[in-house]
């Protein structure tokens, strides 16, 4: 099974996610490469978007020497269900108020009424991986602790 591990030690996430490589396999690479770096990224609970830890990767921020490559719609949806972790890929300049270059942002959903509409309007993002069941629980309560708490770090790495 093709996983990677999504970890945030204030709040205790530690949930394994299955990759979806015949649904997002551009996305599921990315997320790999990701996973094999142990990256870092600041987090939040987003705003616009329901039950969703938005994990931001403006290009700067990827680590040094990771390709930045632009991410085709690929399983993209507008509507995440619960347990979808999601790839957005925005392009340097299509949108207002992001960084320069281009920008990507994993959305961890963990609960119904997840949404992709924006402060600058709808976007799609693609759907590369899901929670394990055996973890979903446990990433539910995980979650809400992060809305609870504020901003956080999460680590992606292999599970």
């Amino acid at each position: 099974m093709d996983l990677v591990r999504f970890t945030e030690p204030n709040s205790g996430l530690s949930a394994r996610c299955r990759l979806l490589p015949e649904a997002a396999p551009q996305s599921c690479a990315f997320l790999r490469d990701l996973a094999g770096r142990r990256a870092s990224f600041e987090a939040m609970h987003a705003i616009w978007t329901g039950p969703e830890i938005s994990v931001p990767m403006p290009a700067a921020s990827l680590p040094a020497g990771m390709a930045q490559p632009a991410i085709p719609p690929e399983n993209a949806t507008s509507y995440p269900a619960a347990g979808d972790i999601v790839l957005a890929y925005l392009a340097a300049g299509s949108t207002h108020g992001l960084p320069p270059g281009p920008f990507y942002d994993i959305g961890l959903f963990y609960g119904p009424g997840g949404r992709l509409l924006m402060p600058f309007g709808w976007i799609q993002a693609n759907v590369c991986a899901r929670f394990l069941d055996d973890d979903m629980e446990k990433a539910v309560a995980d979650c809400r602790a992060i809305r609870r708490s504020g901003a956080c770090t999460i680590t992606i790495e292999p599970a």
